[in-house]
């Protein structure tokens, strides 16, 4: 049987966002610098890079353990994260070779091994953002020859059935999850299932979280899902995390409502009869900022 992990591995594990950005930055910084050494007029501008890439090189290292820490306490895509794991770990190897060779004095291999690192690194950061905000995170507003290769849609700015009356759309499809995919989906969506919750269909949601259900039909105000919506932005429970988009008033006086009517998932809007102050709430939702 699985031994949950360690308090200490998955306290550690939390710091990898932060100690994450340092070897990003370092590798960055060290590509610019001998771009600018190839100038005349910044010609020293690279000799400080065997000190940078010291550091830059126990940073990645560092941010890769933790990543490991992270990745224990689960939910997390099974076919992202091995990605982002194996390299990540690659750009951590790869660096620590490239301060070698540049301790050794082999600019020429130096200069080759930063750029496969560098190249190596913008393929862990996709898996990264993808973890952690959904597929194709980076790339979903790329340059339009771009997306057409990589066969990525950038997502439509238009409110979903956008021809459809109010009363024709069906609540759930329409309404309820295109705010659980802009509020909740970057921790419990298809990649990433924090705390066992996954709100990518009907089903899932109402499988609910390894603490059992989220919403309780008929009554939202009994529901988990609507007392963590409702907490302060600083309490440590509340939903969605603070630094995430949060929801509107409107947006959550419709999961209320939904929830109060039953949670439905088949019905449309006008099967569930809102007054003219409701369906006035219920046209501010669908028009909510993506």
């Amino acid at each position: 049987m699985n031994s949950a992990p360690h308090d200490l591995v998955l306290f550690f594990g939390r710091f990898h966002p932060v100690l994450v950005h340092l070897p990003i930055g370092g590798l960055v910084l060290l590509g610019i610098l001998e771009l600018l050494a190839k100038f005349t007029r910044f010609k020293d501008a690279a000799h400080s890079n065997r000190l940078i890439l010291g550091l830059t090189a126990a940073a990645s290292i560092g941010a890769a353990l933790l990543g490991w820490m992270l990745s224990q306490t689960g939910g997390y895509d099974p076919q992202l994260l091995p990605w982002h794991k194996w390299t990540g770990i690659a750009v951590a190897a790869t660096c620590t070779l490239t301060w070698v060779l540049r301790w050794q004095g082999r600019l020429r291999a130096y200069r080759l091994c930063l750029m496969l690192t560098l190249a190596v690194l913008g393929v862990a950061s996709h898996f990264g953002g993808s973890l952690t905000h959904g597929r194709d995170y980076l790339i979903q507003y790329a340059p339009e020859p771009l997306r057409a290769l990589l066969g990525v849609q950038r997502p439509s700015a238009a409110a979903p059935a956008a021809a459809a009356s109010l009363a024709q759309q069906c609540v759930f499809g329409d309404l309820i999850q295109p705010i659980l995919e802009r509020r909740c989906a970057t921790c419990h969506g298809a990649e990433k299932h924090k705390a066992d919750l996954s709100v990518e269909s009907y089903e899932t949601l109402l499988r609910g979280s390894k603490d059992g259900p989220v919403l309780i039909p008929g009554k939202a105000v009994d529901s988990p899902m609507i007392y963590r919506l409702l907490l302060p932005p600083d309490d440590e429970d509340h939903m969605p995390p603070q630094g995430k988009p949060q929801p509107t008033l409107a947006e959550i006086a419709a999961l209320q409502w939904w929830i109060d009517c039953g949670a439905p998932g088949d019905k449309s809007v006008g099967d569930l009869k809102p007054g003219p102050e409701l369906q006035r709430v219920l046209n501010a939702a669908l028009a909510a900022p993506r």
